[in-house]
């Protein structure tokens, strides 16, 4: 492809790349639902073990930086599904600007990353009702597993209006948490380290990038509302809409958690706890009140996870869809059930998410947000290429809200988002990196080999 211009041949042979047509039956508010309930289980844990290196300020720094990563991914997002609805995956987007390579890279990180996720978010929920219901393990894995699959294969109007309500309950209970405990807020604990020191930043600078991935998982995932545009109603203005609402939702959520959890209790108390929610609670006073929002925030956080559940399969088996529907992957990928829910891709999801719930969440859980991050460098590149050097002819029915700027700014603080998490487990991620080049090498050999075919 000529660096000069996008074609229009090659935005029109990603609308068309899906073979199996999906229904559009999602509004936007769907849409948005879908990206708050995919990212809303990062408000409940995960984002605590931050307060160790960075401290309050150093959180409240990375999360804002992440914060503004993600606006500048969903305004990329937007208006590259705004131009080239009808393709809505990630490698669709990717491989219409900057080629087929690039396209098959965030394709797979997207689909493998996404599947990662669904077995995080099956051990999370078993976890959790371990803990309230004395039942996990992997009766319960397979029991969630079962009734995921059966929901998704009726299609995704049933699958995201589920995904809807449960997410939607996990907000209100953040919400409830947040009133609770503003009256128990207080500035001083903001300041007050792991170690009891009155420093707001007690790492520096340091503290402030080995708190980013923490930051991060807050936010984590809301993008993938994209992966709805082939089935939502006028994407190209819904899209937009869709995209902004989630990521404003979460981000508010987010730093509401983060400020008054943290100024209720204090980081030491916070930093090491499984349950962040849970630990602020149980550090006041054990009345009638107290005791009923702590079940109360127990149970948003599995109703947390089950959504984040059904979001993140939602998306892993439309990446598989898509990337089969562009030749990357095995054409029987494609095939749909009557409901129009892509089948083959959705075992193949849960095949891998069945597979990561059987290995220790903590290295899982930065080989799913590495392989997100790399998808979201090549998704802003491809955006930074498209808006700049777009030919006329090119319909573009959005424009980013900050322009090629937006690019910029989400390029680097990208790039810094995946230095730090190869600091942090190095190994895992040299592991994903042999298997992502491994599946490079199988895609160039396929495209050989059908090229090889054509010639003959």
């Amino acid at each position: 492809m000529s660096a000069s211009s996008v074609p229009p041949s090659s935005v029109e042979s990603a609308r068309d790349s899906d073979s199996h047509t999906l229904k559009r039956s999602l509004t936007w508010t769907r849409v948005a639902a879908l990206g708050v309930a995919i990212s809303v289980s990062g408000s409940f844990a995960g984002w605590n073990y931050g307060l160790g290196p960075g401290g309050a300020g150093g959180m409240i720094v990375a999360a804002i930086a992440t914060g503004l990563l993600f606006y500048c991914l969903t305004q990329a997002v937007a208006e590259l599904s705004a131009a080239m609805p009808s393709s809505a995956g990630f490698d669709a987007y990717v491989g219409a600007v900057l080629g087929p390579i690039a396209g098959f890279i965030a394709g797979i990180c997207v689909a493998l990353g996404l599947a990662v996720g669904t077995g995080l978010a099956l051990t999370f929920t078993a976890a959790y009702t371990e803990g309230m219901f004395g039942i996990g393990g992997w009766p319960v894995k397979g029991a969630l597993l079962a009734v995921v699959l059966a929901l998704h294969l009726r299609g995704a109007k049933d699958a995201v209006g589920f995904t809807m309500l449960i997410g939607g309950f996990a907000v209100l209970v953040l919400l409830c948490f947040c009133l609770s405990m503003a009256p128990h807020f207080a500035a001083r604990n903001l300041s007050t380290d792991v170690n009891g020191t009155a420093t707001l930043f007690p790492g520096g600078i340091r503290g402030i990038i080995q708190a980013v991935p923490f930051a991060l998982f807050m936010f984590l995932g809301v993008e993938q509302a994209a992966q709805a545009a082939a089935e939502v109603h006028d994407p190209a203005r819904s899209m937009p809409r869709a995209l902004f609402v989630a990521i404003l939702v979460a981000f508010l959520i987010g730093i509401a958690v983060l400020l008054i959890a943290t100024g209720a209790t204090g980081a030491s108390a916070l930093a090491s706890a499984d349950d962040p929610l849970l630990a602020a609670v149980h550090a006041q006073p054990q009345d009638l009140f107290h005791r009923i929002l702590g079940r109360l925030v127990g149970t948003g956080a599995l109703v947390s996870f089950l959504a984040t559940f059904f979001s993140l399969a939602y998306g892993s088996s439309r990446q598989f869809h898509h990337l089969a529907s562009s030749g990357s992957l095995p054409a029987w990928l494609t095939r749909t059930n009557g409901r129009g829910a892509p089948v083959p891709a959705l075992a193949i999801m849960a095949v891998i998410g069945a597979i990561t719930a059987a290995f220790p969440p903590e290295s899982a859980m930065i080989v799913f947000i590495f392989l997100l991050v790399i998808m979201y460098e090549l998704l802003l590149i491809a955006f930074l290429r498209f808006h700049q050097t777009a030919s006329a002819a090119v319909e573009r029915p959005y424009r980013a809200v900050g322009g090629s700027a937006v690019g910029w700014i989400g390029g680097i603080l990208g790039l810094a988002a995946v230095l730090c998490c190869y600091q942090l487990e190095m190994t895992a991620l040299s592991y994903a990196i042999v298997v992502l080049a491994a599946l490079l090498a199988y895609f160039l050999f396929h495209r050989r080999s059908q090229r090889g075919g054509i010639r003959h």
